[in-house]
């Protein structure tokens, strides 16, 4: 990822490193100067575009390594770069956690350039690593998300959040010369865009309407220039393991403009796309937590984490040699919120989405046209042989209209995405089922109650439903479609996360709403067919 590409697209922030890139060749008057009485600077690491990063020992501990991020000169007019550097500091020095660099202090040099000592790492960062490695197995690369989660989510806790994660901020922690450690143990880098939660934070640096961070990493509604909240990282963090298994940015267009623009308007390729051997249950932890709308995403980094686990728990393959795993051990897995999405098979989802748009399709055009009979009767017309055709083809154009428009609309916007597919099955398939218990139900309800109860009771009062009779042609077809409307939608609002009021609430109105509607058309129906034998 060139430096160029994260960026403020309106003041010109410019990325900077812990790991710095390659030392250059010229002196250095810092070389050799001690800091604060405490730093002996002994060498350049690297430079980025904010400033130069130094190797320096304790003067009191003289085995203890440090790592000295000194701001450049030509930012020294410039306030509100020297308040980010601020920023920086505070916000890693406010989280404690194995999976965070440590700050260790912050003063200015003799030339008056902040700086800041954090614990001196010796590995390669992420985005260098893959550069050799091109991506990671599964088990490495959700080993590295986990700790990302972990991390991240300890930041959270302490209301920082990063919104700028990438594989260049996450540093592997091993021999350099080995290109990277076996067990890949991780560290997140430079929290110079971060900011504290508002409830925190009465001032923040960053408003409404800039956009910053990196193009191909960032969340939409940071890239739409929004303020963001945690899940933002979220994203973050599921674009690094798309990274990582994919061996590609999820966006990678001509500049960083048309980046932003793909970030907000499309989706990333389907990782299984692009590797098929990435597990299908992994294609879907990543796909939810770059979710578009940041409601439909992990609700928090440990929900993130939990996910992987069951993922990891769930790919990962049992030694012919191991013994039987207890009963216990099993529900632990499957009793996490996130199994169901585990069981479903991925491969069959979209043959299943085409079967049940088709057999909604067919459902929808036999209820109108049994319905066809309940309208004469309420009409008091009986349609000829050509009325009956003309109703037909308007019947079956009727539901064929829309089922393609639906149909292209799925492609474009769902398919590609498996988290979306199973998603929309899951409605489509509430929908169909519930339509099509509803009618049963009812049908039978009304047989059981005519050939039965009434006879059983022998009470004059007690008339018969007429479970034959023609109205319920066009009323039951249409308590048939209430209910799989109401059923379709609960299903699409099943939260991601934990339940919300407003989401109990919405439920429950629908649900109330829809039971309304269906005791209205049974005693409008009753009421109808009452008259009729009155009549």
């Amino acid at each position: 990822m060139s430096t160029s590409e994260t960026q403020q697209l309106r003041t010109g922030d410019i990325e900077s490193s812990w790991a710095g890139h390659a030392a250059p060749d010229s002196a250095d008057d810092l070389v050799g100067a001690t800091l604060n009485q405490t730093y002996v600077v002994e060498s350049l690491l690297g430079e980025g575009g904010m400033g130069r990063v130094y190797l320096a020992r304790h003067t009191r501990i003289e085995q203890k390594r440090v790592a000295v991020k000194v701001l450049h000169r030509k930012f020294s007019g410039i306030s509100h770069v020297q308040v980010r550097f601020q920023r920086e500091a505070e916000a890693a020095a406010a989280i404690a956690h194995p999976n965070v660099i440590s700050v260790l202090d912050i003063d200015v040099t003799p030339h008056g350039m902040p700086y800041l000592v954090c614990e001196y790492l010796e590995g390669i960062d992420l985005a260098e690593h893959l550069k050799t490695v091109e991506r990671l197995g599964a088990a490495a690369a959700l080993s590295v998300t986990r700790q990302l989660c972990r991390g991240i989510g300890a930041a959270h806790a302490r209301g920082v959040i990063h919104r700028d994660l990438k594989p260049a901020n996450v540093f592997l922690i091993g021999n350099s010369a080995s290109n990277a450690p076996e067990r890949l143990y991780v560290k997140v880098l430079d929290f110079g865009l971060s900011r504290f939660d508002a409830t925190e934070d009465p001032n923040p640096l960053t408003k409404t309407g800039l956009i910053m961070g990196t193009p191909s990493y960032m969340a939409p509604e940071q890239a739409q220039g929004k303020r963001v909240d945690h899940r933002a990282d979220i994203y973050g963090v599921g674009a690094i393991l798309y990274r990582t298994l994919t061996g590609r940015a999820p966006f990678q267009e001509d500049s960083p403009q048309a980046t932003i623009l793909a970030v907000m308007n499309s989706d990333p390729p389907r990782p299984r796309s692009l590797v098929p051997t990435i597990p299908p249950h992994v294609e879907l932890v990543i796909e939810r937590a770059m979710a578009k709308d940041p409601n439909q995403r992990y609700p928090d980094m440990a929900a993130f984490e939990q996910a992987l686990d069951a993922v990891a728990a769930v790919s990962a393959p049992v030694p012919s040699h191991a013994p039987p795993a207890p009963a216990s051990a099993t529900p632990r897995v499957r009793r996490q919120r996130y199994a169901p999405e585990l069981e479903r098979d991925v491969h069959r989802a979209r043959p299943l989405l085409l079967f049940y748009g088709l057999f909604a399709f067919v459902l929808a055009s036999a209820g109108a046209t049994l319905a066809i009979s309940g309208l004469e009767l309420a009409s008091g017309h009986t349609f000829d042989r050509i009325e009956l055709y003309l109703l037909l083809l308007a019947i079956t154009g009727s539901a064929l209209t829309p089922t393609v428009l639906w149909m292209l609309r799925v492609r474009q916007a769902t398919w590609e995405n498996s988290s979306r597919v199973l998603s929309l099955l899951g409605q489509l398939r509430a929908a169909v089922l519930g339509g099509i218990a509803t009618y049963g139900s009812f049908a039978l309800a009304f047989n059981v109650l005519d050939s039965f109860l009434v006879r059983l009771l022998e009470r004059p009062d007690v008339k018969p439903v007429g479970a034959h009779w023609t109205g319920w042609n066009l009323l039951l077809p249409s308590i048939a479609l209430t209910a799989a409307l109401a059923l379709g939608w609960q299903r699409r609002r099943v939260p991601s996360g934990p339940p919300s009021w407003g989401r109990t609430v919405a439920s429950w109105c629908v649900t109330v709403l829809a039971l309304a509607v269906i005791t209205g058309l049974v005693y409008t129906g009753l009421l109808w067919r009452a008259r009729q034998g009155a009549g």
